[in-house]
This record gives structure tokens, C-alpha cells and sequence, in this order.
């Protein structure tokens, strides 16, 4: 029997990026997911997209999804915002 491949590729962890339109239009808040290393890079793919397409908005919140608990829980990461 073959031994398991290890791969030297770091963990992705699914994070979601909290955002809306603006000041004006903070309503109605947005989600959007990304698979990242951890909350810096899945705020840099976010603002990514949205400078690839044009669009403008606030991100209000960068949270961690820890699958562990029933439901899962979303841990805050928030700190990356301020480190912009």
C-alpha cells in the first residue's frame, strides 16, 4: 500500500465579505465567498472583483467560517479592514 501524498499547499478556509453600496444604499448588505489562506487574501480577491467589474462599495465585515459547530459559526475578521 501506497503511503498518502502530502502536499505542501496551504489550507484554504472559506471566508465571506461582508459589503453594500454605499452610505446611501446601506440597506440592503451583500455577501460574497471566496476559498483564500486567510482574510487578507480573501479581501484582496474581493477588491479584485470588484475593480475587474467596475463596481463600487463599502466592505462592512471579512468573516471566517469555523465548520466545526452546529450550525457553523462565522468568526470576525474584521481587523484586516483596518491594516488597509
Amino acid at each position: 500500500m501506497k503511503p498518502r501524498k502530502k502536499y505542501n499547499e496551504p489550507r484554504l478556509h472559506e471566508y465571506r465579505v461582508r459589503y453594500n453600496a454605499g452610505a446611501g444604499h446601506s440597506a440592503n448588505d451583500s455577501f460574497h465567498y471566496y476559498q483564500a489562506e486567510n482574510a487578507e487574501q480573501a479581501l484582496s480577491f474581493h477588491e479584485a472583483m470588484m475593480k475587474k467589474k467596475n463596481l463600487f462599495s463599502q466592505t462592512i465585515s471579512v468573516e471566517e467560517k469555523y465548520p466545526y459547530t452546529t450550525p457553523p459559526e462565522w468568526i470576525d475578521k474584521s481587523e484586516v479592514l483596518r491594516h488597509e
